[in-house]
């Protein structure tokens, strides 16, 4: 079995202690072996089966710890709806998708254990899979303890807990909020607004903001429904991680030049931003087009200097496929002016096969780059054993987003310093970015009590 940190023990032990608690510690802490020595702890008392949610990415690497950490029993991948599920098996392992599905079946067996990995999946309390898993008479309710294990449990506002918190103290939802339905949590811990879109016959309710951080910050932990560390709580365990911002070039074409120019400040451009204009977002996709060819000299030069291999983050398609054809066929873009790199391409349309492939490759150093869509980069991946350099050409615009994606390389088993290099063009979107991205990071550490 593998050894476990302090840290890890305690979170264990308390996770064990409660029916419904939350992990919420920072992305690469551990929380995947904290939450299989709480099931080892509660197993001696009270369950032999346990079932683990998460999404798809994911259900391999579960599969494979499970095993390791209970050499001899059963870890089950349930892959699909007809799959028939062993009752046998120790663990049951499925997506959030297929135990939506097969809720009902899943709650008439012997399981008394719910692990629920990226919970934050469950986040919008009208969702069919919140309804089915969390839901009054869900399968939540046929277990005796349920875990809610992620690192983002606030995406955006505060109303993304209210399905945590429903389930983890129903009693103090109603003190706090004088009822238990999402318009009482919302009126005491977000702001609502009605807008009304074009089209549109009627307003539409909006979170617009949280409110009352604080006292929901003293909620969660200080009434000891969820535990969180950041990674500075287990520095001890993890490497140096920096990060830099280096300027690139960039290549502009007059489309890009006509819609930046209609903006005369970075604040113009957020709210733009606020109010989905169509223009920002073909701004962001051509500013990453139009440094691609900068991006790409740039990472050849760290292979050549012996930085591989490296993880690459981008957002647009169109991004990923143009880098990749430039650093992987040197008759095309460069005209063999450069030898071809081992590329992989990891994005939405990536099955999880391939990832499962193409993360051992990076790890084995099969690979020079893996270029990946920061999105469908974020969970899962572990990549810490392959590389220590990371190069970001188009950031998201959440910040818990994009420590996701570091911390495939920035996490516990990692024996290297972590580099982070973020190249950035001078233009006014890439600024506001910069200050969304600032702003929302104010506001999540705000929820989390960090600040």
């Amino acid at each position: 079995m593998k050894q476990l940190l302090p840290h890890q023990i305690e979170d264990a032990q308390f996770l064990a202690a409660r029916r419904f608690a939350g992990n919420f510690s920072g992305m690469g802490s551990g929380k995947t072996l904290t939450a299989l020595e709480a099931f080892r702890l509660v197993r001696e008392l009270v369950t032999d089966q346990v079932i683990i949610i998460g999404p798809p990415i994911s259900l391999r690497m579960w599969q494979s710890e499970f095993e390791e950490f209970f050499p001899g029993d059963t870890a089950q991948l349930v892959k699909t709806g007809k799959t028939k599920i062993d009752g046998a098996a120790t663990a049951l392992i499925m997506s959030y998708e297929i135990a939506t599905k097969r809720a009902a079946e899943l709650s008439a067996l012997s399981a008394r254990a719910l692990i629920m990995d990226e919970a934050h999946a469950c986040k919008s309390v009208k969702a069919k899979r919140t309804k089915a898993i969390l839901g009054s008479g869900g399968l939540a309710s046929s277990v005796d303890h349920t875990w809610f294990l992620t690192g983002t449990p606030v995406t955006r506002w505060n109303d993304d807990l209210y399905p945590f918190l429903c389930r983890a103290d129903l009693d103090g939802m109603k003190e706090r909020c004088g009822g238990v339905s999402t318009d009482r949590f919302n009126l005491r811990y977000t702001v609502v607004q009605s807008r009304k879109f074009p089209g549109a016959r009627y307003p539409t309710k909006m979170t617009v903001g949280s409110r009352n951080t604080d006292e929901l910050h003293r909620w969660l932990f200080g009434d000891n429904l969820a535990v969180r560390r950041e990674l500075a709580d287990v520095w001890a365990a993890m490497p140096p991680l920096t990060t830099n911002r280096l300027q690139i070039g960039l290549d502009m074409d007059d489309e890009l030049r006509g819609i930046l120019a209609g903006f005369k400040t970075v604040r113009q451009i957020e709210q733009a931003v606020a109010s989905n204009d169509e223009h920002i977002a073909t701004a962001r996709r051509k500013i990453g087009e139009g440094k691609v060819l900068s991006a790409a000299a740039e990472i050849r030069d760290r292979i050549e200097i012996g930085q591989g291999p490296i993880l690459v983050g981008a957002w647009h398609r169109s991004v990923i496929d143009t880098l990749a054809r430039e650093l992987a066929d040197s008759t095309d873009l460069r005209k063999k002016t450069a030898p071809d790199l081992r590329v992989g391409v990891l994005d939405g349309r990536t099955s999880a096969n391939e990832k499962a492939r193409l993360q051992d490759a990076f790890n084995a150093k099969e690979l020079d780059v893996l270029i990946g869509q920061i999105a469908a980069m974020g969970v899962s991946l572990n990549l810490q054993h392959g590389g220590n350099r990371i190069i970001v050409v188009e950031e998201d615009w959440s910040p818990s987003v994009m420590d996701q994606f570091y911390a495939r390389l920035h996490r516990i088993g990692q024996t290297e310093h972590v580099h982070i290099d973020i190249l950035e063009s001078s233009d006014k979107l890439s600024q506001a970015v910069r200050r969304i991205s600032s702003t929302k990071r104010g506001a999540h550490a705000v929820a989390m009590g960090d600040k």
